[in-house]
């Protein structure tokens, strides 16, 4: 490495560190029972985690994993394009595309490659992408790889959008842009209005629907589902490592012939790895367990109103929304640092948004609850939160 270029970057590091910035990865393990442990340190109760539903302590989903395991072992082959379109990997497939009630559908390793390979293919400097401004930060690179004309609209802003859309009608394609649900805040785009939108401008809906599928709708089909529209977005993206398994992998579905065109030209897909077997037979077998039996769902539901009622009941500025990722507006960035670090002293693991995921004064508290939680473990986080907000007044 040049020295101009460690110096630089050792600054910057240590600019990160003076603000409080400097992020650590410190080993974790994980038991059954919504905890964690530090090395050398006692047990952490876990409101960060990503398995929203619990499934890695399901041994109906365990039990799913050591059969693939003993029938494809560890190995992907090879890549999609050559020889590694694995059986159970078609077989996934099918089944999410029939799950979500679209077309067809492409597995990615993550859903991070899959929005980094969704955009490049289908546009041109002819285009334009117009994108809510608080989208997900893997949509905003995917587009970047594209050479389409980006439109940013404010947030669920759809006068805007429609707006952006009679200045833009010159373009070849223009593409709409959002999550289901916002990881911000927890809100749901108004995916009627946009559809609507979709239709009067013979626009094309892209969706990332990560933070509700598994989760909202019947059997968690995710948000379409939940707000009962009979309409479907051109092409839906989302991931497994929240509700669908809590592991390693995202996808494409939606319309068939743009389903193909990717499989032809996204780099991401063409150039990476498939998701494992295991990884594909743990989802399989949640999206079995989600077609026949909702009751995990409930479980999530009722720890979700009952953790928003008691912070309602205190009076404290809840978020509402209708997912079970719970946010407290606390106030200030400095605040809600201090919160998590008063929390991390009292054994509790929680997070924070601030500027500028959120705007400036409304950083906020993120609670990700889970259906494994208990009624014991929730008393103990709002008892906690309660001695902290006191603290800091």
């Amino acid at each position: 490495m040049s020295v101009k270029m460690q110096k630089i970057f050792l600054r910057e590091m240590q600019n990160l560190d003076a603000a409080g910035l400097l992020r650590t990865e410190t080993a974790v393990n994980q038991t059954d029972s919504m905890e964690v442990k530090f090395s050398g340190h006692k047990n952490f109760l876990n409101f960060l985690g990503n398995d929203v539903l619990g499934w890695n302590s399901n041994d109906i989903v365990r039990e799913a994993a050591k059969s693939a395991f003993s029938t494809y072992y560890t190995g992907t082959t090879s890549s999609r394009i050559t020889i590694g379109t694995l059986d159970i990997v078609k077989t996934l497939e099918d089944k999410l595309a029939k799950f979500l009630g679209l077309e067809d559908c492409i597995v990615f390793s993550s859903s991070y490659l899959a929005n980094m390979g969704l955009f490049e293919p289908l546009t041109s400097k002819r285009d334009a992408i117009l994108i809510d401004e608080m989208s997900n930060p893997g949509l905003l690179d995917g587009i970047r790889l594209s050479s389409a004309n980006v439109i940013t609209y404010k947030h669920k802003d759809y006068e805007d959008l429609e707006y952006q859309l009679k200045c833009s009608k010159n373009y070849r394609f223009r593409i709409i842009v959002t999550d289901g649900v916002f990881n911000t805040d927890g809100s749901l785009a108004s995916l009627e209005q946009i559809e609507k939108l979709k239709d009067d401008y013979d626009a094309i809906t892209i969706i990332d629907d990560s933070f509700a599928t598994g989760i909202l709708g019947e059997h968690g089909k995710g948000t379409f589902n939940h707000l009962n529209l009979t309409s479907k977005p051109t092409l839906l993206t989302g991931t497994f490592a929240h509700a669908l398994g809590n592991v390693n992998g995202g996808f494409v579905c939606g319309d068939k012939d743009l389903i193909n065109w990717l499989r032809h030209t996204s780099r991401s897909y063409i150039l990476s790895e498939p998701i494992s077997p295991i990884n594909a037979a743990i989802v399989l077998k949640v999206i079995e367990i989600l077609e026949s039996d909702e009751s995990v769902l409930e479980k999530l539901n009722s720890n979700s109103n009952y953790l928003k009622d008691e912070i309602i009941n205190k009076k404290w500025p809840l978020k509402k929304n209708d997912v079970p990722y719970i946010y407290i507006n606390v106030g200030s960035t400095l605040k809600a640092q201090k919160m998590v670090e008063q929390l991390f002293e009292k054994n509790i693991l929680v997070s924070a948004l601030c500027y500028p995921n959120t705007p400036v004064g409304e950083s906020l508290l993120r609670i990700n609850l889970t259906a494994k939680h208990t009624r014991e473990q929730m008393d103990q986080l709002i008892s906690v939160i309660s001695v902290a907000l006191t603290r800091l007044k």
